[in-house]
């Protein structure tokens, strides 16, 4: 394929779009378009049946500098105003039409991490949640760390059928991260103020974990 090398600013009216066609990935389209108010709008369809990644936007960032910092792409939203009834600095979203699932397991976001003999010191999560709190900041109606919410005609399969979180991979025993047991102990330690359906519950924390 012949490749094309820009040396000055390039002008598209009408945006770009690109089809090719690969024995694993059917024919694919990718179109980009920037619109009158500088909107980037990607586009990208693939008619991929070989069961290979579908990955349009690929960022990789090899580190090998001591004392790095950071390396990460960063969607960041400036609001100096009153804004609608929402703002986002980012959002997945997964959208499944009449006959589209996932066989195994589907998400709208996904947070991974991989653990080396090299992870010996420092703090590592998958998920990282800050709420930033300069002097003088409000908590307007209700702030959380996480907000979870569902909604739709059907609601009520949600709340029929769903959990409120899934903890697999992991095995029941003294010590680990989850154990099992019918004796609760006796020491009531603190707890931790949630709201659920309206309403501020406290969960109960033990000082230690169940016993038999």
């Amino acid at each position: 394929m012949a490749n094309t090398t820009f040396n000055g600013p390039v002008r598209s009216e009408n945006g770009f779009e690109v089809i090719t066609k690969d024995a694993t990935s059917g024919t694919v389209t990718t179109s980009l378009d920037i619109g009158s108010d500088g909107a980037i709008d990607l586009t990208y369809s693939s008619a991929s049946t070989g069961g290979s990644n579908v990955e349009p936007i690929v960022m990789e960032n090899t580190m090998t500098g001591a004392g790095g910092l950071a390396g990460r792409a960063r969607f960041q939203l400036n609001a100096d105003a009153a804004l609608g009834s929402y703002s986002n600095a980012l959002k997945a979203i997964a959208v499944y039409g009449a006959s589209g699932k996932t066989t195994g397991l589907g998400s709208a976001f996904v947070a991974e991490m991989t653990l080396s003999a090299g992870t010996d010191g420092g703090t590592y999560a998958p998920l990282e949640i800050e709420l930033n709190a300069p002097t003088g900041a409000d908590t307007g109606t209700l702030t959380s760390f996480i907000h979870i919410s569902t909604q739709g005609a059907d609601v009520a399969t949600i709340d029929d059928n769903v959990r409120l979180f899934n903890l697999a991979g992991v095995t029941a025993g003294t010590g680990h991260v989850f154990q099992t047991g019918s004796t609760a102990p006796a020491t009531v330690g603190g707890s931790l103020k949630v709201r659920v359906a309206g309403t501020d519950y406290y969960m109960i924390l033990y000082t230690s974990e169940v016993t038999a």
